[in-house]
């Protein structure tokens, strides 16, 4: 049986045979057996045998019980003057105990089991005798027939209510909580609970039938006296009239280290709020990593390398190489169990296994996409508080971003191959531009020199200059063969299961078949390309050969008229060549370059557009989300996603833009703050130094004239197109209501302790994933922890499942949790002490010393704290003990 508290259904109003009032013809049973066989039927875990002013039959109940799990305790149910009290005892006590207080209260033993004797003690002072007697008092019926509502005073009522001897009232109409609440008002807090009366709805008379009709369910390890009474202290996590649904949250049932400082010791888990207990070094904080190190989701060691060094170190310390941490959960209904190997440096990936009627079966399934967990080491809570950046994740978890970060991812990458070929265009551009500049003077040089030489002649030239810079391109544009790959996905498959093995055989073949091919047309495609060089170059060297027989006989004919003409005939065909390349590239740039650079600069924006918007859609899913958590916070947070995003990257960037420019920290930070890295990138390519520069932002016309010129001297055009699309993460501000003024704050701030509360609050207000916390109280503000995080751990209660490793008594005691761990250190090995819920006599024991330090240490504290209690209990402000009371109407809720 689990040893965590779970809600048990109970019914603590049960009458026999014993009770004279009963009809035993028409009761349905005779004998003690078949009482229990009617609870165990009706699907009871616990019963009160309450008969009217007898215990008659409460031992042989108990006795036809022994070999069941049904749990009887013993009962009776006291006629008042006032109004019938039940009054139920621990299992085992003697019926004397029952009979003898009956006595006390005036019913005479020869009375016994008559409904229509009461007591000549009233409802008071019964509940008070049951108390002393050891059991507890809880009012019958009260809004029935000799219940305490009937009686025609209603502050009597009201007083008898708020009577501390009595521990619960019990109704037969839900409608009455309401009055309930209302007679108390804030004086107290009561718990109401269900019972039978063992009358079917809407009857009054007892059967056997009627048992369970009316019940309450109570959560409890275990649904006896002390269950019971520790639950009645605490109704509003504790007291159900209506039966709890089960938890469809996912779980982490167990983990377990097989290896190492813990070894084969398995950790249980409830599916809602565990406490690890225990000293320093005792493996707590051990087991709340082994839960991270199992699903992969350990501490960010680029975000936090101080605090993943420290955890890599610990883990070291506590594993052996080759450990195993297992970690059974359960998810959507069904069970999974997820094992990975520690090994020191590295370890092995996680493997998941699905587990079908007690057989396992290998998943190819990554255990982040099956449990998600929001996990906090010793010291994260803390760094997350300090970034906003870092914080936002506390609004991504219940956010699926995983289209929008891969379309981000999609265009950022586009973004830079597009910027690489950009640069390249834009240099080409700007040689093709120079080249193209200076056309006109070499046609006016070629012009005067082409005076001396007949037309014909300078035609021909020209014709074979203009041919040489066409002759050779095509050999030039061949690709180098390397360059031409083709990639094929492997063929290593294999099946899961082996009657598929054939089928990817299958699939291997044609995988291997498609590469054989691919290679083929490469290697051919190589050949081709060999081939076609060779062939070229032959051509080339025909031209070339025509070319230099034409210059030959060219410069003989010239030489008979005179040397010089050679030499200007060799001048003129140098500019002719110049003249040639240079109405190329005008050809070029006008009808290549310029177009395409044109039709860059037009993508890049569409690029960077589709950035934009992809990163205003998640601000805006994050804005709503941020919206759905306020509404959730209960007021003690307000969560906003500001339209400025982070610009530390971008901020770095022109850091190194400014290397040797001479530009002054202040301008950039300027920049930073108030131009988008897309409209600084944009002006500067443009050499838009207007469209930047502003006065009143501290942003100088000089500054950025020197930026532009230092991008230009140094050739960083790359380092630019890459701040245009730096990372521009998305900030989360949190203001956290003081509780001295209710006033908002913002987190920057608060204390760190503060920040932490506040972050804890944001992140117990929503979501189902577990919960994995080291520690929390290290970092919090602690008058805080019982105001907000034990408030909201109590509100969100059965929605998530909740870890912590904690020595916080708030935590553990006024959160209540459902399964306590305590544990310790013995001879190098840590071992489990007891698990279970805080009800149980040995778990109270060990809480009070983990949290407290022992029985004597909480006397102490108690004892030298209690004048400050008195004082704020004073009837008026004033000095009570030396102590100033500024509260005089805290008396009622502290002596509650």
């Amino acid at each position: 049986m689990n040893t965590w508290a779970q809600f048990w259904a109970v019914d603590l109003h049960v009458h026999t045979p014993a009770s004279r009032d009963v009809d035993k013809a028409k009761y349905g049973g005779s004998t003690a057996s078949e009482v229990v066989q009617a609870a165990i039927n009706a699907g009871l875990d616990c019963i009160a045998v309450t008969d009217h002013n007898t215990a008659d039959w409460c031992e042989q109940v108990a006795r036809a019980a022994a070999q069941s799990m049904l749990v009887v305790l013993p009962g009776v149910e006291i006629s008042t003057s006032e109004g019938h009290l039940l009054a139920i005892w621990e299992e085992g006590t003697s019926a004397a105990v029952v009979e003898d207080l009956l006595i006390k209260l005036g019913i005479e033993r020869s009375d016994h089991g008559k409904l229509d004797v009461s007591a000549t003690a009233g409802f008071a002072e019964a509940a008070k005798q049951v108390v002393v007697s050891h059991g507890l008092a809880i009012a019958a019926h009260v809004d029935r027939p000799r219940g305490l509502f009937k009686l025609p005073v209603a502050t009597h009522v009201n007083k008898l209510l708020r009577d501390e001897n009595l521990s619960a009232v019990e109704l037969v109409e839900v409608e009455t909580l309401d009055k309930v609440k209302n007679k108390l008002g804030d004086k107290r807090t009561l718990a109401c609970l269900h019972g039978s009366d063992c009358t079917l709805p809407n009857g009054s008379t007892h059967v056997l039938a009627g048992i369970g009709s009316r019940r309450s369910w109570i959560k409890a390890s275990r649904p006896d006296f002390v269950g019971i009474r520790h639950a009645l202290e605490d109704p509003a996590l504790r007291i159900r009239l209506e039966e709890p649904g089960p938890h469809s949250h996912a779980t982490i049932d167990s983990v377990t280290v097989k290896g190492g400082f813990l070894d084969r010791q398995p950790i249980y888990l409830s599916p809602d709020l565990n406490c690890l207990l225990g000293g320093t070094g005792a493996g707590k904080s051990l087991v709340l990593e082994a839960v991270r190190f199992a699903v992969g989701q350990e501490v960010d060691a680029g975000a936090f390398p101080a605090i993943a060094k420290d955890i890599a170190s610990r883990m070291q310390h506590a594993l052996v190489d080759g450990s195993v941490v297992q970690l059974d959960a359960t998810v959507g209904g069904e069970h999974y169990v997820i094992e990975r190997k520690y090994f020191e440096g590295a370890a092995a990936k996680p493997a998941v296994y699905q587990v079908i009627d007690g057989q396992r079966l290998k998943l190819d399934r990554d255990p982040t996409e099956l449990l998600k967990i929001s996990a906090f080491s010793q010291g994260e809570i803390l760094e997350y508080s300090r970034q906003p950046v870092g914080r936002m994740s506390l609004v991504d978890v219940g956010l699926d971003l995983t289209e929008l970060a891969s379309s981000e991812e999609d265009a950022t990458e586009q973004l830079r191959q597009l910027g690489e070929e950009l640069l390249v265009q834009r240099k080409k551009a700007a040689q093709l531009r120079e080249g193209a500049g200076k056309t006109d003077e070499l046609a006016e040089r070629t012009r005067e020199l082409a005076t001396f030489f007949d037309t014909d002649l300078v035609k021909q030239q020209q014709g074979w200059q203009t041919e040489a810079s066409r002759i050779t391109k095509p050999r030039q544009a061949l690709p180098l063969p390397d360059s031409i790959k083709v990639s094929i996905p492997t063929s290593q498959l294999s099946a899961v299961l082996e009657g598929n093995q054939d089928v990817f055989a299958e699939v291997s073949a044609v995988v291997e078949e498609l590469r054989t091919a691919a290679n083929k047309l490469v290697s051919d495609v190589h050949v081709a390309i060999t081939d076609a060089d060779g062939k070229l170059a032959a051509i080339e060297a025909k031209w070339t050969t025509r070319r230099e027989a034409f210059t030959a006989a060219l410069d003989a004919e010239l030489a008979n008229k005179g040397a010089s003409l050679v030499t200007l005939r060799r001048q003129l065909a140098t500019l002719q060549g110049q003249l040639a390349e240079s109405l190329q590239q005008k050809k070029e740039l006008e009808e290549t370059a310029e177009p395409r650079l044109k039709q860059l600069y037009q993508d890049r924006d569409g690029l960077l557009e589709q950035l934009r918007k992809v990163r205003d859609e998640r601000r805006g899913l994050r804005r709503k989300r941020a919206d759905e958590l306020n509404k959730k916070t209960a007021g003690i947070v307000k969560l906003d996603v500001p339209a400025q995003a982070n610009t530390t990257a971008f901020r770095h960037s022109l850091d190194m833009i400014k290397v040797g420019s001479r530009v002054r920290d202040p301008v950039l930070d300027a920049i930073a703050k108030h131009v988008h890295p897309f409209r600084f990138a944009r002006a500067l390519l443009a050499g838009d130094v207007a469209a930047i520069a502003n006065e009143d932002k501290g942003i100088d016309a000089g500054s950025v004239a020197r930026l532009l010129s230092n991008i230009d001297e140094r050739d960083l055009w790359g380092v630019l197109l890459d701040a245009q699309i730096c990372s521009m993460p998305d900030q989360l501000a949190i203001q956290f209501k003081r509780p001295e003024d209710g006033h908002y704050v913002s987190i920057e701030e608060l204390a760190h302790g503060q920040k932490c509360t506040a972050v804890l609050v944001v992140l117990l207000a929503d979501g189902v994933c577990p919960v994995v916390v080291d520690q929390p109280e290290d970092a919090l503000h602690a008058p805080w922890i019982e105001d907000y995080l034990v408030d909201r751990l109590r509100d969100l209660r059965g929605n998530r499942q909740y870890v912590f490793a904690t020595r916080s008594p708030g935590i553990v005691v006024g959160g209540d949790a459902e399964q306590l761990i305590t544990m310790r250190a013995t001879a190098g090995r840590g071992e489990v002490e007891a698990t279970g819920s805080l009800e149980r006599h040995d778990l109270n024991k060990l809480a009070l010393y983990h949290l407290e330090g022992g029985a004597n240490a909480f006397r102490r504290r108690s004892g030298k704290l209690s004048v400050s209690m008195l004082a704020v209990s004073a009837p008026s402000s004033g000095s009570v003990g030396g102590v100033v009371s500024e509260s005089p109407e805290e008396p009622a809720d502290i002596q509650r």
